[in-house]
């Protein structure tokens, strides 16, 4: 009974704090610095809103930096929702999700998961994003793209531990980011032709203007990088065979020096 008459006031919160926000068209990059913390860190807060309340879910100040804490406390198997601002589109690579894991405080046992949703209070329907992360150190997640959805609004983190009760994790610096934004207004752009392409055989076109320490990567929607190759200072173009990947959407990233660019990439 206590545990349904809370769920049913988070909703209400919930309700609450996103009539009062606007869906953001601009990125996001929260470190959850301005967040309250401890006893006051429950959410919702600055838009962003959780399923369960402190201590289970809320801002930490830890080492003096603040991230979101995931603690399963002594019911384990309830998946834990970290759910993100209303976005105004979530538009299939155009715009690439990354964050910081903390280390867990049972490795192995804590499971992360990526999620998109509709409503923010509605749990029982989520699209899930790649495949589910099992937290065995500190990590840092990049550059994965969400497929595209007119129906789906908020990026949310699923996070539970099975039957392994009072485990804990964090989240931090989280991104939502452009995936064609440039670093540098000097750094070489780049084209790849055929894109969507059906038989994985690419042709990568630069202008030539890179570093001698430069490179093309590929990363799946997960942010896992799956393929890697440099690139010659002295020609403006390299063909690439990716028959061993799958069909989907993935993020190619030109670095050159400390500075990138991307593109979405589509293999059918």
């Amino acid at each position: 009974m206590k545990k349904t008459l809370l769920t049913a006031g988070l909703f209400c919160l919930s309700l609450l704090a996103n009539a009062q926000c606007t869906a953001t068209t601009t990125t996001l990059n929260e470190t959850f610095e301005n967040f309250a913390d401890g006893a006051t860190g429950g959410l919702p807060q600055n838009c962003w809103t959780s399923s369960d309340a402190y201590p289970r879910a809320g801002v930490a100040a830890i080492g003096g930096n603040k991230s979101f804490q995931f603690y399963t406390s002594s019911t384990p198997s309830v998946p834990i929702y970290l759910v993100s601002p209303e976005l105004s589109t979530i538009s299939g690579g155009d715009y690439v999700l990354s964050f910081n894991i903390g280390a867990p405080s049972v490795p192995g046992v804590i499971k992360l998961q990526v999620v998109t949703l509709a409503s923010p209070t509605d749990f029982d329907n989520f699209t899930q994003v790649g495949t589910e992360i099992t937290v065995v150190a500190a990590s840092t997640r990049s550059n994965i793209a969400i497929p595209a959805s007119n129906t789906q609004k908020y990026i949310a983190f699923r996070v539970n531990s099975g039957n392994v009760p009072h485990a804990a994790t964090t989240i931090d610096n989280i991104q939502w980011t452009s995936s064609l934004s440039v670093n540098d207004s000097k750094l070489a752009s780049f084209s790849v032709y055929p894109n969507p392409s059906a038989d994985r055989n690419i042709t990568i076109s630069y202008d030539g203007n890179v570093s001698e320490k430069s490179n093309i990567a590929v990363y799946s929607i997960t942010g896992t990088k799956v393929f890697e190759t440099e690139i010659a200072t002295d020609s403006n173009s390299k063909n690439v065979n990716l028959s061993n990947l799958a069909s989907g959407i993935y993020i190619m990233k030109l670095q050159s020096g400390e500075n990138t660019t991307s593109k979405k990439l589509i293999l059918k």
